[in-house]
């Protein structure tokens, strides 16, 4: 199904480092949760990974790198899907973490070969960082070259990731016309209705635009998840 035509995007709550913040975001009827393996500040340790893991529930597995496949494997599992998030870290380093924690998805994040994506026993979601300079076609192209995964677009910084902030969401809308993105970067409970319209991308993450003074606040996620899930349910009803 296109981004254009589904009637809510996904909802990925990323950085969460707390078993309490990945019960909130569940409650509140997010679909992906995030956990960084990555050398950053909202890193989770092995031990928390495993307990969030426990609160989830078990693994489930997920057939292909596709948005059909995620979305099947969501609605039959009943709960948040797990996605483990690495950057600039070697086939080893991510299948040792696999080995000890049972990630449903893995995000690659730092810029990795293409063929990283066929060594990883996961659903695989690759991001791209959109320079201040992108244009839609080029990202196409690069999404393109890439063996099957879901395409994640995040602001272009210094750090790798999009440090809380936004890029032009017309060329996501271009790219989402064409294949199935998920939109983050600096999204917040406040513009995210804005950007699913701007955009209409099949998932939206976030991780910073639900945090006081770098910590998951349990009434942001909620309002997070609220507010991207009616702004395109509105929109439907509207159009019935």
């Amino acid at each position: 199904m296109s981004a254009a035509t589904r009637p809510a995007p996904l909802v990925k709550i990323c950085g969460v480092r707390e078993v309490m913040h990945a019960a909130a975001a569940r409650e509140a009827g997010a679909d992906l949760i995030g956990m960084i393996f990555a050398d950053a500040r909202r890193r989770v340790d092995i031990q928390t990974a495993r307990a969030i893991r426990r609160e989830l529930g078990p693994r489930t597995e997920i057939t292909d790198s596709t948005a059909e496949a995620v979305e099947r494997a969501r609605a039959q599992s009943r709960r948040p899907l797990l996605v483990g998030v690495f950057a600039r870290q070697t086939p080893d380093e991510i299948l040792r973490v696999l080995d000890r924690v049972e990630l449903d998805l893995v995000q690659l994040s730092g810029g990795e070969h293409p063929a990283l994506a066929g060594r990883i026993p996961r659903a695989i979601i690759r991001t791209t960082h959109v320079a201040a300079d992108a244009n839609a076609a080029a990202l196409l192209r690069d999404a393109q070259r890439e063996p099957p995964t879901i395409t994640h677009l995040d602001a272009a910084s210094r750090q790798g990731g999009g440090a809380g902030r936004r890029f032009d969401w017309s060329l996501a809308r271009e790219l989402a016309a064409q294949r199935p993105i998920i939109l983050a970067g600096g999204l917040t409970p406040e513009n995210v209705a804005e950007a699913v319209a701007a955009a209409r991308p099949w998932a939206v993450d976030v991780s910073s635009g639900i945090e006081t003074d770098g910590v998951k606040y349990t009434e942001k996620i909620r309002a997070f998840v609220a507010a991207a899930k009616a702004q395109t349910s509105q929109a439907a009803e509207a159009r019935a």
